[in-house]
């Protein structure tokens, strides 16, 4: 099994996570049914196994590192023989890539998380109907593709994994050529003003009984602006018996609280932190009911920007963010000094901004985010959680999570969660 050693208080200290917000959590007036679309565990495929303190809590974010893997910040251990599936079709764990948003639930192991099954939604997977730039339209869906690897013509058949904007908008992780296999497409559903369902701009046919306003997946033949299904899922149970479940997505302020472009509903009232106009992308950490309903307890900011040696992580298109009166924003809205963002050196310099931040590691073997255990680049070592380089140790400089300056105030030390490394 690929297995980290991080101890149960480092573990807490990822899932609580830095620099988290409190929200507001408000009453839920009916029982929702939540889901990513389509994938993932089923009250009938993983059984809960109650509250154990770290164990039993649901992931749904972004594969950023390899050697187990990395999401949300959570290192998640699994066996050789994990059970991968990506848009519903079995798969092995080879074919995970960084920049999939998965779907996991673990447990506590060895100190750790552990999870024995993966599931990978892509947002859309079809031909390119037009590219501009950074952007494209894939299979009526806007894709801010900026910065990710690649070169793409209309008619090349690619699939898209990445987090949607509440304005419909898909901020590409990866894109992957894909052979062949059916149209898929995952997302918020609506009404046009034809009254027909329709995912971002792609009209969905034979798909009535989906719910309006609640994520689905969906999979068959296109033509023409139009999907024929002939698969779709509207819903996502968690298993019983989570403790926490941690969220990556772009959010949004609504009338009845918080909007998450997924298209995934959780109950709570934002803070300062979510922009009047516009979304961000953060980290939510909820605490499910028995009835599965999410509220979130507190979101975490993911402002990580890139070093001038790497790829861009990911594309942060305009969003018309109106950002005055935020923590850490002058009166035109714009980032103070000393605060996330405010750097431009290479690795973690000040700020953590442009040109300052984690980046994606690809990594698999020592050296990235899960070296050997222990070793460099693993939990303790170098570049790592706690080791020369990583979070919490020299190296993280001023301005970064938990130092001068950034998110989580003096104590923390320069640049990191806990200070220099002991």
């Amino acid at each position: 099994m690929h297995r980290a050693a991080p101890t149960r208080r480092l573990v807490l200290r990822l899932l609580a996570g830095a620099a988290l917000i409190p929200v507001r959590a408000v009453p839920q007036e009916a029982p929702r049914d939540q889901g990513i679309g389509g994938t993932g565990a089923r009250p009938d495929d993983i059984p809960g196994e109650g509250d154990r303190g770290i164990g039993g809590t649901g992931v749904i974010g972004t594969i950023r590192r390899f050697g187990s893997i990395v999401v949300n910040d959570l290192r998640i251990a699994y066996p050789d023989d994990v059970n991968v599936r990506i848009d519903g079709v079995p798969a092995r764990a080879a074919d995970l890539r960084v920049g999939h948003v998965v779907h996991v639930v673990a447990h506590a192991d060895a100190g750790g998380l552990a999870t024995r099954r993966i599931d990978v939604t892509r947002e859309v997977v079809g031909p390119v109907e037009s590219v501009r730039g950074g952007n494209l339209m894939v299979l009526g869906q806007r894709i801010a593709a900026a910065g990710i690897a690649g070169r793409w013509a209309v008619g090349d058949r690619v699939a898209v994994s990445g987090l949607r904007r509440p304005d419909g908008v898909v901020v590409a992780n990866l894109i992957e050529r894909q052979a062949d296999g059916p149209a898929c497409v995952a997302g918020p559903v609506r009404r046009d003003h034809d009254g027909h369902l329709v995912i971002g701009h792609l009209r969905l046919a034979g798909a009535d009984t989906l719910p309006v306003g609640r994520r689905a997946a969906v999979a068959g033949e296109a033509a023409g602006g139009v999907l024929k299904v002939a698969r779709a899922s509207d819903t996502l149970h968690f298993p019983p018996g989570l403790s926490r479940v941690s969220v990556e997505a772009y959010v949004g302020r609504s009338r009845g609280g918080m909007t998450l472009g997924s298209g995934l509903e959780v109950a709570g009232q934002p803070d300062a932190a979510v922009p009047r106009r516009g979304s961000v992308r953060a980290v939510l950490t909820t605490r499910p009911a028995a009835d599965g309903r999410l509220t979130v307890e507190a979101l975490r900011l993911d402002d990580r920007g890139t070093g001038p040696d790497r790829n861009p992580l990911f594309e942060r298109a305009p969003d018309r963010i109106d950002g005055r009166g935020l923590p850490g924003r002058g009166p035109d809205g714009f980032r103070e000094r000393g605060g996330l963002g405010a750097g431009n050196g290479p690795g973690n310099g000040p700020g953590n901004g442009a040109g300052g931040g984690f980046g994606i590691d690809t990594r698999t073997g020592p050296g990235g985010f899960g070296g050997g255990r222990g070793g460099p680049g693993g939990f303790g070592g170098p570049g790592s959680v706690g080791g020369s380089g990583g979070f919490g140790a020299p190296g993280g400089g001023p301005g970064g999570f938990g130092g001068p300056g950034g998110l989580g105030g003096p104590g923390g030390g320069p640049g990191g969660f806990g200070g220099p490394r002991r």
